[in-house]
C-alpha cells in the first residue's frame, strides 16, 4: 500500500508522487495531516490557512471523483505517519510512504529527517518527490538551464482512478465538517478574495490565458489594475501547489506559439514566465540557505535589524504602518488592502517594506512577520528574503540603494487615484 501524504502540493495534476502511487493500480492512502504547531505558529495567517482548508476539500472532491477519498488525521506530523505505518502493518500491509519535498521551516525539515529515519529502520520504501523544480546540490552556473530542462519535460501523468480500500485506523481524525467547527476562527472573514483548490487553480490560468495577460508587462506594478485581475492571481495557488509551475509554464509558452505574430501580447507573457522563474529562484535560495527567513543575510546588520521588542517610539509607528494610518495616501492605501484582501501586488509590497524599514528604521524583522500574517499567498521564501532586500541588507556593497519615493509613485502607478480612494 502507498501512503501518499500531500503538504504543499494540493494538486492531482502534474504531481509526481501521485503517478508514482497510481501506476499499477495498487491501493493507495492519500492523506493530510492537521498538525496544531503550525495553527499556533507565530507566522500563521488566517487567509493562508482559509485558502488551505478549501484547497484540501476541493482535493477530496477530486479524489473522489476517481474512487477515492483524502484522510484528513491531526495530530504531530511524525507520530501520525509512524503510528498509521505500525497499525497497517500489522493489518498485513506493507507501506511505501510517498511525499514531495517541502522547503519551509526548520520544524518541516526536521519531521520529514524522522519520518525517513523511522521508515530505514523498518527497512520500508519511500520516496522523496519534487513538487516543483529544485536543485538537490548547489550549482549556481547550472541553475538557469536545468531550471527550463525541468519546465520543459513532459508533466507527470493524471491517474483516471485511484484504487483506495476502505480502513479502520486508530488514529485521530477529521471530517470537513469537523476542521470547519474545530478551526472556526480561521474561516471567520467577511469576504474571500482568493478561494483555493485546484479547480480555481486551473480556472484563474484560463482565464488568465483567454484576456487577462494583455499589458501583463506593465499592469502588474498598477495597484488598481492588478486588483481587478491584470496579474494572473496565482500566487496563493503556486504557494499551495494547487497548480505546477510546470503547468502554468507550458500553458502560458502554448498560448504565446498561439499569438507568436503579436509583439505586445508576446512580450506580456514573456514577463509573466520571467516572473515564473524568479519565484522559483527564492525557494532554490531558502533550501540551501533556510537561515535567511530569520536572520541578516550578513551580521553586520544585526545591531541594525532585529528582531527584539520596539522602543515605545517605534511601536508607534509601526502600528501606524499596520493600520494603515501612516499620512502617506499610497502607503496607507496599500496596507489597507493586505489587511482587507490579504493580498497586495509586488510594487506594493516593495514600497511599503522600503518605507518601513528605512524612512521609519523598523527591522524588516516586524514587517515580513505583519505581511505573512495576512498574506494569502504568503511564502517564507520570497517574503523574508524581499524584506531583507528591500532593507538593504542583501547587497550592502551595491551602487544604488533602493528606495521607493511614495509620493512620486502616485502619478506613476495611481494617477487618476482609484486605488487610493478605493482604500
Amino acid at each position: 500500500m502507498y501512503l501518499l501524504w500531500f503538504r504543499r502540493d494540493l494538486r492531482l495534476t502534474d504531481n509526481e508522487i501521485v503517478t508514482l502511487a497510481t501506476a499499477n493500480g495498487a491501493a493507495v492512502l492519500p492523506l493530510f495531516i492537521v498538525d496544531p504547531w503550525f495553527y499556533t505558529w507565530a507566522d500563521v495567517g488566517k487567509a493562508r490557512v482559509r485558502f488551505l482548508f478549501e484547497s484540501l476539500k476541493n482535493l477530496d472532491y477530486n479524489l473522489r471523483n476517481l474512487g477515492s477519498r483524502l484522510y484528513l488525521f491531526e495530530g504531530n506530523s511524525t507520530d501520525i505517519v509512524q503510528q498509521l505505518t505500525k497499525q497497517l502493518i500489522e493489518q498485513g500491509y506493507q507501506p511505501s510512504l510517498l511525499f514531495n519535498r517541502d522547503v519551509q521551516v526548520e520544524y518541516g525539515i526536521s519531521r520529514d529527517k524522522n519520518v525517513i529515519d523511522f521508515y530505514k529502520e523498518l527497512k520500508l520504501d519511500y520516496h522523496v518527490g519534487l513538487n516543483n523544480f529544485l536543485q538537490l546540490s548547489e550549482n549556481r552556473v547550472q541553475w538557469y538551464n536545468e531550471y527550463y530542462s525541468y519546465q520543459r519535460q513532459p508533466q507527470h501523468q493524471t491517474p483516471q482512478t485511484i484504487n483506495t480500500p476502505d480502513l479502520s485506523v486508530n488514529l485521530p481524525q477529521l471530517t470537513f465538517e469537523e476542521l470547519k467547527h474545530k478551526y472556526h476562527n480561521f474561516w471567520a472573514v467577511e469576504k474571500v478574495y482568493f478561494p483555493g483548490g485546484e479547480t480555481q487553480a486551473i480556472s484563474k490560468l484560463d482565464s488568465f490565458l483567454k484576456s487577462r495577460y494583455q499589458g501583463y508587462h506593465w499592469k502588474l506594478s498598477r495597484p488598481m489594475l492588478s486588483q481587478m485581475g491584470a496579474t494572473s492571481h496565482l500566487s496563493s495557488h503556486l504557494t499551495f501547489g494547487t497548480i505546477s509551475v510546470r503547468n502554468v509554464y507550458q500553458k502560458i509558452k502554448a498560448r504565446a506559439e498561439e499569438l507568436k505574430n503579436q509583439p505586445a501580447s508576446d512580450f506580456s507573457l514573456k514577463a509573466f514566465r520571467e516572473r515564473l522563474r524568479w519565484h522559483d529562484s527564492f525557494t532554490q535560495r531558502l533550501y540551501f540557505h533556510p537561515e535567511i527567513a530569520y536572520k541578516n543575510r550578513y551580521p553586520e546588520f544585526d545591531s541594525l535589524y532585529t528582531p527584539e521588542p520596539l522602543s515605545s517610539a517605534k511601536q508607534e509607528l509601526f502600528q501606524a504602518w499596520q493600520q494603515g494610518m501612516t499620512g502617506f495616501p499610497l502607503i496607507d492605501a496599500s496596507m489597507r488592502q493586505l489587511k482587507t484582501m490579504g493580498w497586495m501586488n509586488f510594487r506594493m509590497r516593495a514600497m511599503c517594506a522600503t518605507f518601513l524599514t528605512i524612512n521609519c528604521g523598523i527591522s524588516w524583522h516586524h514587517g515580513a512577520k505583519h505581511y505573512m500574517n495576512y498574506l494569502v499567498d504568503g511564502d517564507l521564501a520570497i517574503n523574508n528574503w524581499q524584506w531583507q532586500m528591500q532593507a538593504g541588507v542583501t547587497n550592502p556593497l551595491s551602487d544604488t540603494f533602493r528606495i521607493y519615493n511614495p509620493n512620486k509613485n502616485i502619478s506613476e502607478k495611481d494617477p487618476d487615484g482609484s486605488f487610493i480612494y478605493h482604500f
